[in-house]
């Protein structure tokens, strides 16, 4: 009897400390760790499953039962193994289950000094939930996700609660978005620097005319500027808050930055037919209009990726005027986006192309986000292809 009872302690302890890290690891997004944690959970309920239901031992060669020492050192080196502190209570006592608990509290069992934020959290969080809660460890104040599990003993119910290290789980989180934003910054330089490049080429090829036309050149040569000014505002931003900036609004009359966009969009992909229509658009926007740049081209870049291979390729950039917002279209003649994919194209670095990165069109929704704007896959069909951003009037 004492033998089930302590299987039970240990098989209950083992699922509170998994659901903890399962709840963690779902929120934070780190889904490896979810389905590490789910696997633990379901191991241990097929263990008590197989206890509950394997047959008894014949009778007539009973095999030798371990001793009830022996037994408890091996559930206590099972435990020993879990990195997350593991704790019960029982009553006001509170005691330290495993190795990481007893280094935590310092305690080799029943806690003296118990932590009171600790005995109240436990105390107050139902089985289920999860709750935030600071300890001191060796000096520093860390931060713990706290789950419990109530464990019925034949006279009470014992509390059990696994504490989870918060601080951990964010310093690998924050380097996995760091490795992100360099990602993300790299693909936005690279894709800002052909245009300016195939502009400036432009320009001196006007340069080397017999009789140049200087306006042409002058017009040329003052939008490689703009944009390359854009660019260095954009990277300074990244670098100095290394997260995507506020936008920095401003009104821009909507003709002069459709028109200075297809003039890029012109010298990087002469072969394209590009259509913008601002007839119905409003005179002005309140918008980041280096920001909004980047997000149309890559939206435009990504029409132009799925046009390649067609002998009439042609997108249209229309402007309209709706009632408290801004409609920006762009619509492709492609071959249209494969109904599987329709649903991930906004998901960070999901691509279909060999080479590609997978953020432009995430980063893109961003930026309309942070603008109270939005963009989304209006629909896709073989011959059509249509992307709406749109931005608050």
């Amino acid at each position: 009897m004492a033998s089930e009872r302590r299987r039970r302690f240990v098989q209950a302890l083992v699922l509170t400390a998994a659901g903890a890290l399962l709840a963690l690891a779902a929120t934070r997004g780190m889904y490896a760790t979810a389905v590490l944690a789910t696997m633990v959970a379901i191991w241990t309920g097929l263990l008590g499953a197989i206890d509950a239901t394997a047959p008894l031992p014949a009778p007539a060669a009973p095999p030798r039962a371990p001793s009830d020492s022996d037994a408890l050192h091996r559930l206590t080196a099972y435990l020993d193994l879990s990195p997350a502190p593991l704790v019960s209570l029982d009553g006001d006592r509170l005691k330290a289950v495993n190795r990481a608990a007893r280094r935590l509290l310092g305690a080799n069992d029943l806690v003296p000094d118990a932590p009171t934020a600790l005995i109240e959290a436990l105390s107050a969080t139902r089985p289920g939930r999860t709750a935030k809660i600071e300890l001191d460890d060796a000096g520093a104040v860390r931060s713990y996700a706290l789950t419990t599990s109530d464990l019925a003993l034949a006279d009470r119910m014992l509390r059990i609660g696994a504490l989870i290290d918060i601080d951990t789980e964010l310093k690998a989180a924050e380097a996995a978005a760091l490795r992100e934003l360099v990602q993300v910054l790299s693909h936005e330089i690279v894709n800002a620097l052909t245009p300016i490049a195939s502009l400036a080429a432009t320009a001196v090829a006007m340069l080397d005319d017999p009789v140049p036309e200087l306006p042409e050149v002058r017009e040329a040569i003052e939008t490689v500027a703009r944009r390359a000014a854009s660019l260095h505002r954009f990277g300074e931003s990244y670098r100095a808050l290394a997260r995507l900036p506020h936008p920095d609004p401003r009104r821009i009359a909507v003709a002069g930055f459709a028109s200075d966009l297809a003039k890029l969009f012109t010298s990087r992909w002469p072969a394209i037919d590009l259509v913008v229509e601002t007839q119905e658009a409003p005179a002005s926007v309140m918008i980041d209009p280096d920001q909004i740049t980047a997000a149309l081209w890559a939206v435009l870049q990504n029409a132009v990726e799925a046009l390649r291979d067609l002998p009439t390729a042609q997108i249209r950039l229309m402007f309209t005027a709706h009632v408290g917002r801004t409609l920006i279209a762009i619509v492709d003649n492609g071959p249209g986006i494969a109904a599987q994919d329709a649903s991930e194209i906004f998901r960070p670095f999901f691509t279909t192309k060999a080479e590609g990165s997978g953020i432009g069109l995430s980063l893109a929704r961003q930026i309309l986000r942070g603008h109270g704007g939005d963009l989304t896959l209006a629909f896709s069909r073989s011959g059509k292809t249509a992307f709406e951003a749109t931005l608050p009037a």
